[in-house]
């Protein structure tokens, strides 16, 4: 049954039941249609998947940024422990540390 997933051709399928359908999809004008609003659909559902998955990456990235541009800030003023900065913001106490060192504090 696989080899008849792989046969382009429907002739040269070995299940009847699958051959016809195939052919259906491949041969007849309304399989055709059929097929072709299936994968229209599929790749809009596909993209908008894609939209999503960026968006949700994107605020992630923009709240590590903001939380980075705070405790740069938060270093300046020298008023707290680079602990305390790593606390409040929710960054790793090596990346305060890391901010901290190309801030010069």
């Amino acid at each position: 049954m696989m080899q008849d997933f792989f046969c382009e051709n429907p002739q040269k399928m070995k299940y009847k039941e699958l051959a016809q359908r195939a052919d259906y999809f491949k041969a007849e004008a309304e399989g055709v249609h059929t097929m072709c609003e299936l994968m229209e659909k599929f790749g809009e559902r596909k993209l908008e998947e894609g939209r999503m998955e960026g968006r949700l990456e994107g605020r992630a990235e923009g709240r590590v940024e903001s939380a980075r541009r705070t405790a740069a800030a938060l270093i300046a003023l020298g008023k707290l422990t680079l602990s305390q900065i790593a606390e409040a913001t929710q960054l790793s106490q090596e990346e305060v540390e890391r901010l901290a060192g190309s801030t010069g504090a």
